[in-house]
């Protein structure tokens, strides 16, 4: 099952493709021979440009999107429109994301493969549109069925909630009667403490299941980070509280300190005789 950063990237993949023979003849169009020196120029001055895709920089969607936004007055403004210069800075957003692993969600990317819908057909592209169509439906079914696969979960925990309790309160009527029937003429008192006795356990069993929470059972996978967790609440989707950068400094040099420290034990256990011969020797 596909995580939406493999949907993003792939919907960025498909826009490259797509795309970059039409930048291509658009530049060359507006600059003739200067064309490839402008995109070189692109590649030259970013710096996060992968050198494995420097043979045919448009293939990589971050020189792409920002050639096209740097040269949208020169040779886009007239085949395009305001709306779709925010989808190519919507775009430039989330491939940054992409890039630095950032937490994504499924809504994300929908949008995605939305706004690259919207750019193909905007410059009519339309060969791979009924893809990335075919990409937004499985997206949303895959979310749906979550939903669903949640509602029915949460609808069947009810009904067992409801027998559960119901059981619980026959049980605690049953013993109720056959105590008082039993015992009361003889042990007026003990019957008492007994039957509340009674009622306060099954009160409290009958607490503890209409305030239980859904239970997901053993490990499974979260839908959105794909990893394998043991809790109801992945731990890591959860977002922590924002740090200074002071507290990312102070860990960061705390973080090293221990990798040292780590690193010079583990050479005094596998080396015990050379760090001998390092210790100074003390007069006897």
């Amino acid at each position: 099952m596909p995580t939406p950063q493999d949907r993003i990237s792939r919907a960025l993949d498909i826009l490259v493709e797509e795309w970059a023979p039409f930048i291509r003849q658009e530049m060359s169009r507006v600059h003739g021979a200067r064309a490839d020196d402008l995109i070189a120029q692109q590649v030259r001055g970013d710096r996060h440009v992968a050198a494995a895709r420097l043979v045919d920089p448009l293939t990589d969607p971050h020189v792409l999107l920002s050639l096209v936004w740097d040269q949208w007055n020169n040779c886009f403004r007239q085949k395009m429109g305001i709306f779709e210069r925010s989808l190519i800075s919507e775009l430039r957003e989330y491939r940054n994301h992409l890039a630095h692993q950032s937490f994504l969600t499924e809504d994300d990317a929908f949008r995605v493969l939305d706004s690259v819908q919207r750019l193909l057909t905007a410059t009519g592209q339309t060969k791979r549109l009924q893809e990335v169509e075919d990409e937004k439906f499985d997206a949303l079914r895959q979310r749906f069925g979550h939903r669903v696969n949640r509602e029915l979960a949460r609808i069947r925990f009810n009904r067992r909630r409801v027998l559960d309790v119901t059981l619980y309160a026959l049980c605690c009527a049953a013993l109720l009667i056959t105590v008082v029937g039993f015992f009361w003429d003889k042990h007026a008192l003990a019957t008492i403490l007994l039957a509340g006795f009674v009622v306060f356990t099954f009160a409290y069993f009958i607490h503890q299941r209409m305030t239980a929470t859904v239970p997901v059972f053993g490990l499974h996978e979260c839908p959105h980070c794909r990893r394998v967790i043991y809790t109801e609440t992945c731990p890591y989707c959860e977002k922590g509280p924002a740090r200074s950068s002071s507290q990312q400094i102070g860990n960061d040099e705390q973080a090293l300190a221990d990798a040292e420290f780590a690193h010079g034990t583990l050479e005094m256990i596998e080396h015990p005789t050379e760090f001998q011969e390092t210790l100074p020797r003390q007069p006897r």
